[in-house]
């Protein structure tokens, strides 16, 4: 759990000799595993605006975002400033700074006395120097490649039907992914000015851009003060703030929606037909869910002798809870291929407690033309998933 409990993304802090600090983007979704204090001190040169980019894809089921600080500075005083400043970052790399696009000379160290980050990982600090000559004004760019973790969501004791049904062949349960970057913008207040931020995040069009309201980690995200637009394969989503009024730190959760279906596996079932012309009945079907909550089959039933039926069948279905099996109920069409071609209609009920359940179906077969009749038969087998 250490691990997971710090999911330090990237850290951009930007300190001045008196000290002042500038912006810090972490990503972390439990509170107070990582600390910076803003400082009280103020620089004599301004920050004018700042822009932050970010572009994200999915690489190896995590999410890479390569990602670009851009800051408006102005020294307006007499005097020329020295700022010692620094990037920290986590799973970072490829940081590289610029000032009006002349390289900086970046060096590379582990940060310290920077608050513990839970076992997450050492932090990183990229430290470099910059010279604001008086009544320079000049745009400072830090570019660099980070690597988000996923979100530590718990599964508890819920199991969605198709997983608990099909343990062996079924992948587990369909779940959205979500990665979180928080921007802290408390520190920016320790610098001259009163900037404007503006944020930009670029993503499949699949995904989804938002932000958690609290650091919960399950603290659903939504889309409330980003405007969204589509450009091509991508969503971007855009957020402006001002340094005075923005919050101490702003979420932003990338969200890959999960599947609309999840494969399940085979359903083997062996019983009985009930009634005056009672059988042996065997079963073999293979069931997928779509979405989680419904599962649609299509089976095949026999009773070795003169009975050959195919079926497909959706069923809704409760999820297990610990010791409380799963339920379903379903509506199907029975086609009977022998002994003679006939469709019909299937009610069924089923309960499962894991791989191992019962269904009982109930078949009616109407009268399709003259001289035939019509028929229902009851059926109770045992199941097994695969």
């Amino acid at each position: 759990m250490a691990d997971m409990a710090a999911r330090l993304a990237s850290i951009v802090c930007l300190l001045a000799a008196l000290p002042a600090a500038a912006n810090v983007a972490a990503s972390t979704r439990m509170p107070a595993t990582f600390t910076l204090s803003s400082g009280t001190a103020r620089t004599r040169s301004e920050v004018l605006s700042e822009k932050l980019d970010f572009d994200c894809a999915e690489a190896e089921h995590e999410a890479v975002c390569h990602f670009e600080a851009r800051y408006r500075l102005r020294n307006g005083t007499t005097e020329a400033e020295v700022i010692d400043a620094a990037f920290l970052g986590l799973r970072t790399r490829e940081v590289s700074v610029r000032f009006d696009e002349e390289p900086l000379p970046v060096t590379e160290g582990q940060a310290d006395s920077m608050g513990p980050t839970s076992g997450s990982g050492e932090v990183e600090r990229f430290g470099f120097t910059l010279t604001l000559q008086s009544g320079r004004e000049g745009e400072l760019w830090v570019r660099g490649l980070m690597q988000l973790e996923r979100r530590f969501l718990p599964s508890g004791y819920v199991w969605p039907a198709v997983q608990a049904r099909h343990a062996l062949l079924s992948p587990g349960p369909a779940r959205a992914t979500h990665w979180d970057i928080d921007y802290l913008l408390g520190p920016i207040r320790t610098w001259a000015g009163n900037p404007e931020l503006h944020v930009t995040v670029r993503v499949p069009s699949a995904w989804e851009v938002g932000s958690s309201p609290d650091a919960s980690a399950r603290t659903l995200p939504v889309a409330t003060g980003w405007r969204l637009r589509h450009e091509g394969e991508h969503v971007v989503a855009e957020r402006s703030l001002s340094a005075a009024s923005a919050p101490e730190w702003l979420n932003v959760t990338l969200t890959k929606p999960k599947p609309w279906w999840t494969p399940g596996g085979v359903q083997l079932g062996l019983g009985a037909r009930l009634g005056d012309d009672s059988r042996v009945m065997a079963r073999l079907g293979y069931q997928l869910a779509a979405p989680e909550s419904f599962l649609h089959s299509l089976s095949v039933e026999t009773d070795f002798r003169e009975q050959l039926v195919l079926t497909p069948l959706t069923q809704y279905a409760t999820p297990q809870v610990a010791i409380i099996p799963s339920l379903g109920l379903g509506l199907g069409v029975p086609v009977q291929v022998l002994p003679e071609a006939r469709p019909g209609l299937r009610l069924l009920a089923d309960l499962h407690f894991g791989p191992l359940g019962a269904a009982l179906s109930w078949d009616h077969y109407p009268a399709l033309r003259e001289g035939t009749d019509s028929f229902s038969r009851l059926i109770l087998l045992f199941q097994v998933g695969l």
